[in-house]
């Protein structure tokens, strides 16, 4: 049975949060990727977005907050940052922006997919992007999601989908959601994994890592009794 999860969640402020985890789960989603916040009603999983001007801002952004969050996801702006991105495995996953000019667009290219790949790095879709009212921006950006998560798949990485919702008019329930992707030619099942299994194998991992106990990928401290 699926453990649905929404790890992209963009509230405005607290006030709109409160009312989103609400939502969420009554549209049976068990876990939430946001802002780091307390929550007796659903599984909240800390979230932090970073936007780094370059490979530099990154190594000190990861540095700072990756034993402070559950979920690191970094938001590439230039193919240097992507590189350096994919590289880190610090890093949990990999967007890159669809609202730019086409001619400057980055892409999720096959490097770049082989790299993240030996690193364990994932690769997120976020479905606000495509709730735009002008038809042929949306048949645009169709393409370049379709385009990078084709190689995401082909290339055997972690791929996550989320809603990106900024209040809750913007949730959508797990079935509507595995529904949208479709539009990016994802099947029904592989589709549901992308807001279950996947999100919560990666928060599985990170969270045992955050233990005192944790030192290195098989390095633990037992402590005796």
């Amino acid at each position: 049975m699926h453990e649905f999860v929404d790890i992209g969640l963009k509230p405005k402020d607290k006030t709109t949060l409160d009312s989103m985890l609400r939502e969420v789960k009554a549209l049976g989603y068990s876990a939430v990727g946001t802002e780091k916040t307390d929550s007796n009603l659903i599984n909240v999983i800390s979230r932090t977005d970073l936007y780094p001007r370059n490979q530099n801002e990154l190594g000190k952004q990861l540095k700072k907050l990756r034993k402070r969050t559950e979920v690191i996801v970094v938001h590439c702006d230039s193919k240097s940052v992507a590189r350096q991105a994919a590289r880190d495995h610090r890093v949990d996953m990999i967007r890159f922006p669809v609202d730019r000019e086409t001619k400057k667009r980055l892409y999720l290219d096959r490097r770049q997919a082989r790299m993240m790949r030996d690193t364990g790095v994932g690769f997120e879709v976020s479905i606000r992007d495509l709730l735009v009212d002008d038809r042929h921006l949306l048949a645009e950006r169709i393409v370049a999601i379709k385009k990078s998560l084709d190689i995401a798949i082909k290339h055997g990485l972690p791929v996550v989908a989320s809603s990106g919702a900024e209040d809750k008019y913007g949730l959508r329930d797990p079935h509507g959601l595995a529904s949208l992707l479709n539009l990016l030619g994802v099947d029904y099942e592989p589709a549901m994994d992308m807001i279950s299994t996947n999100p919560m194998s990666i928060v599985s991992v990170n969270r045992e890592k955050l233990k005192k106990s944790y030192i290195l990928p098989g390095v633990w401290v037992i402590e005796s009794e």
